[in-house]
């Protein structure tokens, strides 16, 4: 795609999901050349397109300002948006993959935050159905309303008739997974990584988890009990907590508290992310309990946000292969629904001993 062309369905894609509203003055040429990476004589010829069009006008000493939202691209355009709530960590591996499959079909791709409000999510839905969008990726919000908030916003997409694949972990109705789903094996992955840290002397397992009603969440522990009942060791109630819905800092501080005062603490400590891990990690610190000698501690992800994660004892998803076959469920139009749980790799590091 030429770079002119692929700067104008980006500029409009912006325009019409409200990203650049009516009166907002545009980046300058000197900012558009560097995020697209071309030529300042690149972005004047797009902008001028978009001039030409009625999408933008030139204000003397202003500069381009957004004059209408066009209501549709040419005919044959496609092109992919991945939504995501607004506070979700974004993975660059997944981010790479997707527009690399959708620039691979010969469409384009953008990505777009949105907040849980309904009203506002409605018109993102809205503007992107007027927009011709082909699909869209979305990853579902991580809340305490989990089902709620997300099966409205499936229901929008019906509603619409556009497109969806959810990526990460699946939305669920009547305990049935809605529409196409490209995600990790999370069952698979937590028995493989029980199964592991068995092999290497751990008996008694605890978790931390967010939000029981997350289908990944809930499938994770049911993985740990599965393996721990197939090896006939001690599944315990009480060893495995919910975190209350409190600041990112907080999590899993006061659940690791209350494990480790029970009359039979855990050995070794699952938790449901990799964040989530490091905060474990450092209450040990703070209560003098030594890793992995005292006790053991594992995480799921294995994210590179932060840079102690290198010892950190993790599941790697496989976040481009996600990316990849989400793009290809909307592009390659193929009627039947598709669900694919990709497996995943065990990583141990330093944060579990060594094999006995």
């Amino acid at each position: 795609m030429h770079p002119q062309y692929r700067i104008i369905r980006e500029l409009q894609r912006r325009i019409v999901v409200g990203r650049y509203p009516v009166g907002q003055r545009l980046p300058t040429e000197c900012l558009l050349a560097d995020e697209f990476e071309v030529s300042r004589g690149t972005v004047r010829r797009a902008l001028q397109r978009l001039t030409d069009s009625g999408a933008v006008e030139r204000r003397p000493g202003v500069g381009c300002v957004v004059r209408s939202a066009a209501e549709e691209l040419e005919d044959g355009h496609r092109s992919v948006v991945f939504l995501y709530p607004e506070s979700t960590l974004l993975n660059a591996r997944t981010i790479s993959a997707m527009e690399q499959s959708a620039f691979r079909h010969g469409a384009d791709f953008g990505l777009f935050a949105i907040p849980p409000e309904p009203e506002t999510v409605r018109r993102t839905v809205e503007r992107l159905k007027r927009l011709g969008t082909t699909g869209v990726v979305f990853i579902p919000f991580i809340r305490n309303n989990y089902s709620d908030v997300n099966n409205r916003l499936l229901d929008l997409f019906e509603a619409y008739e556009l497109r969806c694949v959810v990526i990460d972990t699946p939305v669920t109705r009547a305990d049935l997974i809605r529409g196409d789903f490209v995600g990790q094996d999370d069952y698979g992955a937590m028995r493989e990584l029980v199964k592991r840290l068995i092999r290497r002397g751990y008996r008694r397992f605890a978790s931390i988890r967010v939000f029981a009603s997350v289908y990944s969440a809930s499938r994770r522990l049911q993985g740990l009990v599965d393996e721990l009942n197939a090896r006939q060791l001690p599944v315990s109630p009480e060893l495995h907590r919910v975190i209350d819905d409190v600041p990112l800092p907080e999590q899993g501080r006061k659940q690791l508290r209350e494990i480790l005062a029970l009359p039979e603490p855990p050995d070794a400590v699952r938790c449901s992310y990799d964040i989530l891990a490091m905060n474990v990690l450092d209450e040990l610190k703070k209560l003098g309990r030594r890793v992995p000698e005292d006790i053991a501690v594992a995480g799921f992800g294995d994210t590179d946000y932060y840079s102690p994660l290198f010892e950190l004892t993790s599941v790697r998803q496989p976040m481009a292969e996600i990316g990849t076959r989400a793009v290809e469920f909307l592009l390659e139009n193929r009627p039947a629904v598709r669900q694919e749980f990709l497996a995943c790799e065990v990583i141990l590091r330093q944060s579990t001993r060594e094999e006995r």
